[in-house]
């Protein structure tokens, strides 16, 4: 005989006891997500104290910033008081984009500016561009190009070569999302370069000697660049062009033509500069301070989304409602305070002494994984959380390795003039970098450079992720053949 089965009504109690249970749990748990995250915290005392810029120790007139930001000023003009211009318009129409961010780029401030007029550097010098070949190569076939594009762009080369006398960099505009970069134009800084060559390859001592000062006192300006305040895109600046310069240095070093006798102190000097120098942990407190005006501009819209475009302006109700409800879930100080770790974390491991670098990466990165990553901690402001692990996987590590193969590349030169000074022989050559590992290796992993003698060139082998077709290769000198 049949046992009679569970009747539908019973089957549909226990249906709407679950559900009853289900949705009450859910309720509770919705509420509790919503009381986690209904207060924010205070902002703690390492992002106020990262929030505070160092003290600018310099005048405007000594100030390389200040000097570069006016550089295409109009003739005429004085690119400090042009700097000073730009700047305050730059703050007024920033407190503005504070409070009303700018729907594209025609309307972020500084736009205006930039299509003012300026003074445009004439021709093209492109025949000189260290960071892929040799400027010194073939230079004396371009003398008369070099004469003329000297005449026809006399003030801006005047401005770059003012530019060794300034004391050094600090970036005094506030930092932001539309933060303005000084640059000297690249034609004018190839024009400079390509007359350095040139004076090198004359047969006039004096005009010789004047040149290789010239190119140990660009390096100076960047120097002073790379370890002035300023932002991520100031310091790749510096970094690339210190890599010109010494570029043409590896070129002057190995033309056995050359009768470099009288300057080698001269061109010592330059290629013994501090490796410290290549540290950029002071530019993650910079960094900061730009996000935190993305955060004050959050701040001040209370959700509205940041930088919209002009098709968004139509948005439905539910798009609209979907950033009120998200916004109850990204708070502001946290995010601000964790971006403040982050950050403070990132400036230990790029200002490890390089040897431990690659140790202090890993800790950067296990702090990352339990700090950051996605676990539990992310019931509250989970919003701001994916924020700042979206940001802190942007490549910061990579940034510390491109600056090292910059000082890789400077110890790859100061090799160079070893070889030249000592007179090494090609077939010494893999023991002499054997014997130097302070010229001939990486200063972070200690590899050596590689020496290829079918080519007569040593390569640094390279750590960070460089542009295309970067130079990180030296010819090795060799004495002229005597007639």
């Amino acid at each position: 005989m049949k046992k009679p089965g569970p009747s539908i009504g019973r089957i549909w109690r226990i249906f709407l006891v679950v559900t009853k249970w289900t949705i009450g749990v859910l309720f509770v748990l919705g509420a509790l997500f919503i009381g986690i995250n209904w207060f924010d915290e205070d902002l703690s005392p390492e992002a106020r104290a990262l929030l505070i810029a160092p003290p600018n120790p310099y005048k405007p007139e000594e100030n390389l910033y200040m000097a570069l930001l006016g550089f295409d000023a109009k003739d005429g003009e004085s690119p400090i008081a042009i700097a000073q211009e730009r700047i305050a318009a730059y703050e007024k129409e920033i407190a503005a984009a504070l409070k009303d961010p700018p729907r594209d780029m025609h309307e972020f401030p500084d736009s205006a500016w930039q299509k003012r007029g300026k003074l445009e550097f004439q021709g093209k010098a492109d025949f000189c561009q260290p960071m892929t070949k040799s400027c010194l190569a073939g230079v004396e076939t371009h003398k008369a190009e070099i004469d003329r594009l000297l005449r026809a762009n006399r003030e801006l080369y005047r401005r770059y070569s003012r530019l060794h006398g300034l004391k050094g960099y600090y970036e005094t505009a506030t930092p932001s999302f539309y933060i303005l970069v000084p640059y000297a134009p690249r034609p004018v800084r190839q024009l400079y370069l390509a007359n350095i060559a040139l004076r090198v390859k004359s047969s006039t001592r004096l005009q010789q000697k004047a040149a290789i000062a010239d190119l140990r006192d660009d390096i100076s300006v960047w120097r002073r660049n790379l370890t002035g305040s300023g932002s991520l895109i100031s310091k790749f600046i510096a970094v690339a062009n210190l890599q010109g310069d010494y570029a043409v240095f590896a070129d002057i070093i190995a033309d056995g033509k050359l009768d470099l006798e009288g300057f080698l102190p001269e061109i010592r000097s330059a290629l013994e500069l501090s490796e410290s120098d290549w540290k950029i942990g002071k530019l993650f407190a910079f960094e900061y301070r730009i996000s935190a005006f993305l955060w004050n501009q959050l701040r001040a819209t209370k959700g509205k989304r940041l930088l919209e475009d002009s098709a968004s302006e139509g948005r439905g109700w539910w798009e609209r409602l979907f950033d009120q409800a998200t916004s109850l879930f990204i708070k502001i100080n946290a995010t601000q305070n964790l971006d403040a770790k982050v950050k403070m974390q990132q400036q230990k491991m790029a200002d490890v002494d390089p040897a431990q670098f690659f140790v202090e990466r890993d800790a950067y990165r296990h702090w990352l994984r339990d700090n950051v990553g996605f676990g539990m901690h992310y019931v509250y402001n989970p919003f701001g959380k994916i924020l700042i692990n979206v940001a802190s996987s942007s490549g910061y590590e990579n940034y510390s390795l491109r600056a090292y193969d910059g000082a890789a590349f400077q110890r790859l030169v100061r090799l160079g003039y070893e070889i030249r000074t000592q007179k090494i022989a090609d077939k010494a050559i893999p023991s002499f970098m054997r014997q130097h590992p302070q010229w001939a290796s990486h200063p972070l992993d200690g590899r050596s450079f590689v020496w290829d003698e079918n080519k007569r060139e040593i390569t640094v082998r390279t750590l960070g992720q460089q542009p295309e077709g970067r130079r990180f290769s030296i010819p090795v000198w060799r004495a002229a053949p005597r007639n």
